[in-house]
């Protein structure tokens, strides 16, 4: 049966299916406490040849576990070790105020792969193919009154927010899913890909 992980007030509900070449992710995120939240809804994107900056609201985080389980989402993903970053790229959020919820679908294409902000995508021949023993859908979040959290519209997309940390550190919540799977394999990153989430905060 499924695990549905009510945190910090956020509550999920996910019902993942497989539509042509992708995954997807149907999910309803609720606000059941007594206080706002800033759900992470979405990835700032910068097209090359114009420099314009966009709102992703298909942008993925997905790790494969050291125990073989696939944690996917949209969350702060993992800072990466063989580079110096001075601020993790935080998502863009959704404001939902108590008692609002959102409806969303998230599709992660086939070959199902470890993807992060931090890295792009491989050849074929620089992953290695992996069991995966369960899948686990998470959204990540801050509380609004979060000591040391600013948030304003993002002037590119102004349904999003954008959250900067005044101070460190500032922890986000994590709501979260798990979803048993059968006989599924995942494309795992040969390289320097992190995997450990330490705690879920940004800095």
């Amino acid at each position: 049966m499924d695990t549905t992980i009510v945190s910090g007030a956020l509550h999920l509900l996910c019902q993942p299916n497989k539509v042509g070449c992708a995954f997807t992710f149907a999910y309803r995120c609720e606000n059941r406490g007594a206080v706002p939240l800033y759900v992470m809804d979405a990835m700032p994107q910068v097209d090359h040849e114009t420099h314009a900056v966009t709102a992703n609201p298909q942008a993925v985080v997905v790790i494969r576990r050291a125990d073989g389980v696939a944690l996917l989402g949209k969350f702060i993903a993992p800072l990466p070790q063989d580079r110096v970053v001075m601020a993790p790229d935080l998502p863009l959020c959704t404001r939902l105020d108590p008692g609002q919820a959102i409806d969303r679908e998230l599709q992660v294409p086939l070959p199902f792969a470890e993807t992060s902000p931090y890295f792009p995508d491989l050849r074929l021949r620089e992953y290695e193919l992996a069991e995966v023993s369960g899948i686990v859908f998470a959204i990540g979040f801050f509380a609004a009154d979060t000591q040391g959290l600013f948030a304003a519209p993002a002037a590119y997309a102004p349904e999003y927010h954008v959250l900067s940390p005044t101070r460190a550190p500032v922890v986000a919540g994590m709501a979260w899913q798990a979803l048993p799977v059968k006989r599924l394999e995942i494309l795992r990153r040969k390289d320097a890909f992190p995997r450990e989430i330490k705690s879920h905060e940004a800095w």
